[in-house]
This record gives structure tokens, sequence and C-alpha cells, in this order.
């Protein structure tokens, strides 16, 4: 198994090194058919998906924190209302 997910990153890096080649870092961020026919529109397509992906990359952030948060209240309420507590030993040899 580890070695299927060894191979499968190193062939998307050996792709991305491919792709990034000749032209740089600009090719991944460059639309691709049909958007890229305009090349006036083209710098608008550009920023509209860099600001959608940082918009929905803080929507991801704000989901974690609200999950993070919501695992800190159901341990305060088991710890302190109901008194369950998990303790976690390492064995000795």
């Amino acid at each position: 198994m580890l070695d299927y997910i060894y191979d499968q990153a190193k062939q998307l890096i050996d792709s991305v090194r491919e792709e990034t080649r000749e032209r740089g870092l600009l090719a991944l961020v460059e639309p691709v058919a049909p958007f890229n026919r305009s090349r006036l529109l083209l710098p608008l397509v550009v920023a509209g998906s860099l600001i959608s992906l940082v918009f929905l990359s803080g929507i991801a952030i704000g989901a974690c924190a609200a999950l993070f948060t919501a695992l800190i209240g159901v341990y305060l309420l088991l710890s302190e209302v109901f008194g369950v507590s998990l303790e976690l030993t390492v064995p000795t040899r």
C-alpha cells in the first residue's frame, strides 16, 4: 500500500515538473479550454479562480475550527459533567 502511494506521489511530482519545465508555474494557474480563448478575460478568470480558492480555503479552515470547538465541548461535557476519563499509558518492556 505504501509503495502504491509512493508511486502515485512520484508520478504527480514528475508530471508537475514536466508541465513547469517549459513555461514555469504560470502553466499551472492558466485556465484550460474553453476558458482561455479570450486574452482580454484571461486575467479576470485567473483572478476569480484564485479569489474563490482563497474563499473556499477560509470556509474549510472555519469548518475545522468549528469541529475543534465542538470536540472541546464534548470533552468538557464528558470529563466535567459525567466524570469520564481516558488515560493512555505506554507499555514498558
